[in-house]
């Protein structure tokens, strides 16, 4: 019995600094904009997608001309600082000067990065009614929209999570974990000084060195404004993941259709989420926000392994035919709402749709896109679970 609590409680690691700085930061801006105490709005009272998908795209284009900003003048600064003293001091105060000014740069560089991706965040959650913190968290603990947009924000990777024995990272190796974890952690440092060192140190000899040095002030400008782009996709991708995650269980989940259910299926829903996260290898947010929902709406059976995809499918054979075309539907909404097809998920999902692959998967790829894309409305559409083919 107490193997069993321990399954079905839900437990996450505890926020690395940057996460509480960033949360805490997202909290002043949603105090000082008093928006903080509003309630969470549906997705039916937005804007249309045309306006939706205009502004989110201008939030982000406005963020990275900003970053790129940032990144070439921060560059400049250390390219003109080489170039003017170089040869006019010696090498030891020179390189004292030189190593100095390029980490006031970076670190001036890393600040404004992080500022314009908590900002940015925000912005995007107002767009969407987000923008308050009010009790609507969507998960338990230290999980609600501020942390979460905070990790999309600061690029902190997701923490790993315990809930139903259900383990995204069961198909990795310990040393693929490893590597992936520590890139993650270090890509964004490590990016912006290998621009600067690679192209200013090695490129060229001599005069045209120097001459090509100047290059590396677009190049991380770009690099940088590609940085803030990703993390307004991401957090774009959360914000409205959570929105239909939401109105899957709070609207389409309702009463009546849980009645046509039968126990099977029910578990079979559960099980579609939970195996999505293991072939997608990640504690993807809007699968946690999903998965979260069916077990409260559900009963759960805590001896059940659910994250095992050889007994969803044996699942699949046993339920009726009508209760399989909607836990298909369920299973192609899954595997979208991380914005991303795995090498694993595209491997196996062909083996739930079988002779109805072709059409979930282009389901499933449509959307992906509309969530990428800021399509909300268009993407609540493909989100029917009904009891029919497609």
């Amino acid at each position: 019995m107490q193997d069993s609590n321990r399954k079905a409680a839900y437990s996450r690691e505890a926020p690395t600094l940057l996460e509480r700085l960033g949360a805490k930061y997202y909290r002043y801006l949603a105090e000082k904009s008093g928006t903080i105490e509003l309630k969470n709005i549906t997705i039916d009272k937005l804007p249309p997608d045309e306006i939706l998908q205009t502004l989110a795209s201008n939030i982000t284009a406005f963020a990275a001309i900003i970053a790129f900003a940032v990144g070439s003048i921060t560059t400049f600064i250390t390219i003109w600082v080489e170039w003017t003293y170089q040869g006019s001091m010696s090498s030891g105060y020179y390189y004292l000067l030189y190593i100095s000014v390029l980490i006031v740069m970076l670190l001036i560089e890393m600040s404004v990065l992080y500022w314009l991706g908590l900002k940015t965040a925000y912005s995007l959650a107002c767009l969407t009614g987000h923008n308050q913190t009010a009790a609507d968290s969507c998960l338990p603990g230290d999980d609600a929209i501020p942390n979460i947009l905070a990790r999309a924000a600061l690029e902190v990777p997701d923490p790993v999570i315990s809930y139903l024995g259900i383990d995204p990272a069961k198909h990795l190796s310990k040393s693929k974990i490893f590597m992936v974890a520590f890139l993650y952690k270090a890509k964004v440092l490590l990016s912006s000084l290998a621009v600067k060192f690679i192209l200013v140190r090695f490129i060229g000899k001599g005069e045209a060195r120097y001459s090509f040095s100047w290059v590396a002030i677009p190049i991380t400008g770009i690099w940088d404004a590609f940085t803030i782009y990703k993390v307004a996709r991401e957090a774009r991708l959360r914000l409205f993941g959570n929105k239909l995650a939401k109105h899957i269980a709070n609207d389409i989940l309702n009463d009546e259709l849980i009645a046509q259910l039968s126990p099977k299926a029910r578990e079979g829903a559960i099980r579609a989420v939970a195996t999505m996260m293991v072939l997608a290898q990640n504690y993807h947010p809007n699968m946690l926000v999903l998965l979260l929902r069916l077990c409260q709406s559900f009963e759960i059976d805590d001896s059940h392994e659910y994250d095992d995809w050889d007994e969803f499918l044996q699942l699949l054979e046993e339920v009726s035919p009508e209760e399989r075309f909607f836990l298909m539907d369920l299973l192609s909404v899954s595997a979208a709402f991380d914005g991303h097809l795995s090498t694993l998920e595209k491997h196996h999902l062909p083996e739930a749709f079988k002779e109805h692959t072709e059409l979930y998967l282009e389901r499933t790829e449509n959307l992906k896109n509309l969530l990428l894309e800021g399509r909300l409305h268009a993407a609540k559409d493909l989100c029917l679970l009904d009891f029919k083919l497609g």
